[in-house]
């Protein structure tokens, strides 16, 4: 199976790639859905960045650092039974806090058209604004275009970016950032349904 690679280098590189049927075709830094993570990371490393969701240990989640790439960190979601295979992946571009929001939202169109060049077959939302649950202030907020493989609107790759309001900024100092993730069938019913519920 010929991967597609959603590796940001300034501009996507699209050179002799194919259209993309599955969301398991497609990388992000290497990695996609499907993948074991001990082939990219040690399993000390993932388990000492791990965080478990409120109500549901069935997944847990890993946000790895990454030096001299496009992208700050990449966050994987890791079902909990030892195996290490991925079934959710991000790709994050941390921003400062005084960057005019333009910046995120251009790089997100940027990424928006070199997708739709490989996924033109592909289910392509307008974009959509999602508040953040934990900002009980409800100036925290994302907005993102979804490209969906399957018609329940299950699996996916997101570009969205994420802005935090001041006073959620000055208590957590999550950095806005822009969002590239993959995500499988799987994880996405059990975040919707499990995780915090």
């Amino acid at each position: 199976m010929n991967r597609l690679l959603l590796i940001l280098i300034l501009t996507f590189s699209f050179q002799s790639l194919s259209k993309a049927d599955d969301i398991r075709e497609l990388e992000i830094e290497g990695i996609s859905i499907g993948d074991n993570a001990l082939d990219f990371f040690s399993k000390d490393i993932i388990n000492d960045n791990s965080i478990f969701y409120p109500n549901s240990k069935k997944f847990f989640r890993t946000t790895m650092i990454l030096d001299n790439n496009e992208f700050n960190t990449v966050q994987m979601h890791i079902k909990n039974d030892n195996k290490y295979i991925i079934y959710s992946i991000a790709g994050i571009i941390n921003y400062q806090k005084n960057d005019p929001k333009k910046k995120c939202e251009d790089k997100r169109s940027k990424i928006v058209s070199d997708i739709y060049t490989i996924l033109n077959n592909t289910k392509k939302s307008e974009i959509e604004k999602d508040f953040v649950q934990d900002d009980e202030t409800g100036k925290s907020y994302g907005e993102a275009i979804y490209f969906d493989f399957k018609d329940d609107y299950s699996e996916y790759v997101k570009v969205g970016c994420v802005f935090y309001g001041d006073e959620f900024f000055k208590k957590k100092k999550w950095p806005n950032h822009l969002r590239l993730s993959l995500t499988s069938s799987e994880y996405h019913y059990w975040l919707k349904n499990e995780a915090y519920k």
